[in-house]
């Protein structure tokens, strides 16, 4: 299959992973920052005035949380033990299927931080009513929408082409 360049497979495996790279990169900010969040969480006043149940969707939120991103760093320890073995192939492909898996459990990790603070502010009705609703947006975004995108060809726009406003 051309892609178009002219590179070498070095050189696509290269470009390759700077792309994954770049992608865990925004996917570990907004984890990291979620993280800090539900860390942060118990110490806040009203902490307190949540039930059995609603404690035990917490820890789970915040284990799954600190997993995810030690999920996201897990190419990083892939390509640090790989590095120098001459298997950029294998180190491209294993971080394309983690970034994949990573992606998925970001997406489940903000709908249920959806679902837990609705159903502390409003209930568990509101909760279920609202979390179906980010839950069928977010797969929409993340699993449809980038199934469904025509993709473009990578040479240059003709003048009635042109990208922008």
């Amino acid at each position: 299959m051309s892609t178009g360049r002219n590179e070498s497979i070095e050189e696509r495996l290269d470009r390759n992973w700077a792309d994954l790279m770049q992608e865990l990169r925004v996917m570990q900010t907004g984890a990291q920052i979620l993280t800090a969040f539900l860390i942060t969480l118990p110490f806040q006043a009203r902490f307190s005035e949540l039930d059995a149940f609603q404690r035990d969707f917490y820890l789970a939120l915040l284990v799954f949380s600190v997993l995810l991103s030690a999920l996201i760093l897990t190419p990083v320890a892939v390509h640090r033990y790989l590095f120098g073995q001459r298997v950029k192939v294998t180190t491209v492909h294993q971080g394309h299927r983690i970034v994949k898996l990573a992606l998925l459990g970001v997406g489940l990790l903000i709908s249920a931080c959806v679902v837990f603070i609705v159903q502390f502010l409003l209930g568990w009705i509101w909760a279920a009513g609202i979390g179906v609703v980010v839950v069928g947006l977010v797969v929409f975004l993340l699993l449809l929408l980038p199934r469904i995108i025509k993709p473009m060809s990578s040479v240059a726009p003709q003048d009635d082409d042109k990208l922008g406003p």
